[in-house]
């Protein structure tokens, strides 16, 4: 399961049960290639999020249950880094920052605050029960 993707000088790296893959591309084009996989277009999601819901900044992505992606800054950002909801066990706040605790055990350090990361959250739920509700519907 993908824990997280980060970008590096070279491409990005995809973390998965505590080991790196690197890939040539950059985080935000292996994004978008995990939409196609599941027949839609990130620019096409963000436009249908925007219109729903007037957000148009740090927009969490979910494709399945298994891929719920939170950015930890603005998409283009060469220091995003996009979180994997479902492999989260554990958040740990650490005063203006948080320690993400994988299911793997392996661990990610974010500077971002508890209640940032939270909303994030929120807003991925939001998502996810809105994308559900239309497909089983």
């Amino acid at each position: 399961m993908i824990e997280y993707i980060k970008n590096d000088a070279y491409g990005c790296y995809v973390f998965q049960n505590g080991k790196s893959i690197h890939n040539k591309s950059s985080n935000l084009s292996y994004i978008k290639k995990l939409c196609y996989g599941a027949l839609f277009t990130y620019e096409g999601y963000l436009k249908a999020v925007q219109i729903n819901h007037g957000k148009s900044y740090k927009i969490p992505l979910y494709i399945d249950d298994d891929i719920m992606l939170i950015p930890s800054g603005r998409a283009r950002d060469f220091e995003n880094i996009w979180i994997n909801y479902a492999a989260i066990k554990q958040i740990i706040d650490m005063n203006q920052s948080i320690e993400v605790v994988f299911n793997s055990n392996s661990k990610l350090m974010l500077n971002i605050s508890i209640n940032a990361f939270k909303r994030q959250i929120s807003y991925l739920r939001l998502i996810r029960n809105e994308k559900v509700k239309h497909f089983h519907s």
